[in-house]
């Protein structure tokens, strides 16, 4: 049995739109009993969606992703949709809600075609008539004799015109007849997926699960050669889709098919190891070693007793440049790096600075409330050199509050209660202490309190100053390059472990809090706030995702981070990616996730909720790609999954279903492939009873096993 925390993916047939884009008349009757005839209105309305071209923000992601390298044969190309309805609100047969609309076309590198830009009047015949819904506007059609496109596009819908841009490949008939599905195809070429995104970047941390929709490739890609794949429209186009082994009907006299493209790209079928697995399992290969987020230096790592030698030379004035050169690497391996330091009054100096996301556990010295970021500098007399890592977390947590009106004015106004609501309780015990047989005053200062403030309006003020301090505790708005120093700490293709450094985050959440702070009094009004509002501040922090059942009960004041930077080609290429954290090398014990996020193309930050052992990286369930097994020699197959029963999509053991293919050995006849796994899975011995076999079903079967890749995190120990 499949239990919640265990759920990855669900597979649905399809979502049909409450109103497909397209123009309706609505009428509505009112009989009454006076009037022998209804009452009529009539009314039409029209129902607008994408035709010419698709957002960006509609496409998660596609696979293989763009100019990947790796081994992709037998691969199904796919693109994966953040709309759940976007396929099925067009379709490609009148009639037919489960037919998608949306298809991806896949070529060898010697039938790549070139996109163009083009508008509307280019996908309708020369010469032909224009129209739009709903407008006086006009056009004429401008595509050359010999093509073919849509039919209907002659009448526009809403809001588009002749001059709409475009873009489009003109693919040649035998081609196309080659490379197109089949209409029996298509309803098993589109499907939608519930996936768990508890512990997935780039969703809202709220949701536990969300739904993508993913349009399939009918081939696979040819070994050793480029593809080039291209998510196309098909609207209205069933009646010239090739059958199903291929056959033609396209009008006699045509030449090319002129398709609308929404995606183009690329990828390479070889041995670079570009594929999910083969980059995970090299990420910080060939880096030395490094795990831990440290300034790589050439040579050895010092040892703890040349370390404690330097030490004791340094101490003692007998420093020689041998032992200088491992105090600063010793430096660099606990995260520092020695940067430019203008000071205050003119001149400079070269000065330590480390960031938050330290290589190992970092003792608490940093006490708060402070009156100026220079009261956190540290300086070492006898190297002379500042270490100001946490004078500029204070400068930037106050920096980035007034940059924020919303919190700046909060928490202004917060104190400003407060510090009233102080006043009038130091006035009543000195006016009672005075006056102690006077009973009008306590009526007057209850209004008075009234006056000041409510309790609600408190609340939100300081509900707001809490969660805005969450955030930024979790370095939600802290620029990179305060995390990060230099660049070279996180190379391409790596991933570095890291322990958040406590210190740092008070400094910069005090410097947040300092705002309204200018004398020695609200300055230590401000140290009874801090003991209070900073807990609550990390404790809310921990809640910002949504989190597995077994784990809504593990709570914690988020004094324990840890976590991961990573740098590398699976954060574009797979923008879903799921991590999980466990605190034992057996990955039996889950730690909560506090904050997972795609910092750029290719850097992903990530935040648990206690100190992390072993890392699990997981196959994104929407990305998790389709396709077959064997050769044009042996055969094309898919190994079978349960469907029925408690234990869906487990594999049943090495039993196959056959795929048939066109005469190319590339493109897959969808429907016949369908129908040999239906009737294999209800042959003995498997004999699953199925009587409704969909996309989603056929998804299922023929999914390849999903990837996962475990890290094991071994801290550094502090030398000093």
């Amino acid at each position: 049995m499949i239990t919640d925390n265990e759920k990855q993916v669900t597979f649905i047939q399809f979502d049909e739109p409450p109103l497909q884009a397209g123009e309706y008349t609505i009428t509505l009757k009112q009989k009454v009993n006076l009037q022998a005839e209804p009452y009529t209105v009539t009314r039409k309305f029209a129902v607008s969606g994408e035709r010419f071209v698709l957002a960006d923000e509609d496409i998660n992601s596609v696979f293989p992703p763009n100019l990947a390298n790796g081994e992709f044969s037998g691969a199904m190309a796919h693109v994966v949709f953040n709309r759940r309805t976007l396929p099925w609100e067009r379709t490609a047969v009148a009639g037919q809600a489960d037919t998608p609309w949306l298809a991806v076309l896949l070529l060898n590198k010697d039938t790549e075609l070139p996109v163009q830009r083009k508008t509307a009047r280019d996908l309708v015949p020369k010469g032909t008539a224009i129209t739009v819904q709903g407008s006086t506007l006009t056009g004429t059609g401008e595509m050359p004799a010999g093509y073919i496109s849509y039919p209907g596009f002659q009448t526009l819908e809403y809001g588009e015109t002749p001059d709409t841009p475009c873009n489009v490949i003109d693919i040649p008939v035998a081609l196309f007849n080659q490379i197109a599905p089949a209409k029996e195809d298509l309803p098993f070429l589109a499907h939608l997926r519930k996936t768990d995104t508890i512990a997935k970047a780039g969703v809202d941390a709220s949701l536990e699960d969300s739904d993508y929709a993913v349009t399939l490739c009918n081939r696979i890609p040819l070994g050793g050669a480029d593809s080039y794949a291209y998510l196309v429209s098909l609207e209205n186009f069933g009646a010239y889709l090739p059958g199903t082994d291929g056959t033609n009907n396209i009008p006699a006299g045509t030449q090319y098919v002129r398709l609308l493209c929404y995606r183009a790209w690329n990828f390479f079928l070889n041995n670079m190891d570009q594929n999910f697995r083969d980059l995970l399992e090299n990420l910080n290969k060939d880096q030395n070693g490094l795990t831990t987020l440290q300034f790589p230096f050439p040579g050895l790592t010092p040892t703890v007793e040349e370390v404690q030698a330097a030490l004791a030379g340094q101490a003692a004035g007998t420093l020689s440049s041998a032992q200088a050169d491992v105090l600063v690497k010793n430096a660099m391996m606990m995260g520092y790096i020695p940067a430019d330091h203008h000071l205050r009054h003119g001149g400079h100096t070269v000065s330590f600075y480390r960031g938050p996301l330290a290589p190992f556990a970092v003792r608490e010295t940093v006490k708060v409330p402070v009156s100026t970021p220079d009261a956190l500098n540290r300086y070492n007399p006898q190297t002379g050199m500042f270490d100001v890592s946490y004078s500029a977390a204070w400068q930037l947590g106050q920096l980035l509050a007034l940059q924020n009106k919303n919190y700046a004015t909060a928490l202004y106004n917060w104190k400003r209660q407060e510090t009233a609501a102080e006043v009038v309780a130091e006035e009543e015990i000195i006016l009672r202490e005075k006056y102690k047989n006077i009973k009008a005053f306590s009526k007057i200062f209850n209004a008075r309190k009234a006056a000041l403030s409510t309790k609600a309006e408190d609340d939100e003020l300081l509900k707001a100053v809490t969660e805005w301090l969450g955030k930024l505790s979790t370095l939600n708005g802290v620029p990179f390059n305060y995390l990060l120093p230099d660049t070279s700490m996180l190379p391409p293709e790596s991933l570095r472990f890291f322990e958040l450094n406590n210190s740092w985050i008070d400094a910069m959440m005090d410097g947040a809090f300092s705002v309204g702070r200018s004398t020695e009094r609200e300055r230590m009004r401000d140290q009874k706030h801090i003991t209070s509002i900073f807990p609550k501040a990390r404790a809310a922090s921990c809640r910002q995702r949504a989190r597995r059942p077994h784990l809504l009960n593990a709570g914690s004041d988020a004094k324990v981070v840890t976590g991961f930077l990573m740098r590398s080609m699976l954060v574009g290429g797979w923008p879903g990616l799921e991590i999980n954290a466990y605190k034992d090398l057996d990955a039996k014990e889950e730690i909560p996730l506090i904050r997972m996020e795609r910092l750029s193309s290719e850097v992903m930050i990530a935040l648990f909720d206690g100190r992390l052992k072993c890392l699990a990286v997981h196959e994104p369930p929407e990305t998790l790609h389709q396709g077959v097994n064997g050769t044009a020699a042996t055969g094309f197959n898919t190994l079978l999954r349960v469907i029925k029963g408690d234990n869906p999509g487990q594999q049943i053991g090495t039993s196959t279903a056959p795929i048939p293919m066109r005469t190319d050995n590339q493109t897959i006849q969808v429907k016949t492939a369908a129908k040999n796994i239906l009737d294999t899975l209800n042959a003995p011995p498997i004999s699953e009873g199925i009587t409704t076999f969909t996309s989603a079903e056929f998804a299922l079967e023929m999914i390849r096993s999903a990837v996962k890749v475990e890290f094991i995190y071994d801290p550094i120990k502090s030398t000093t």
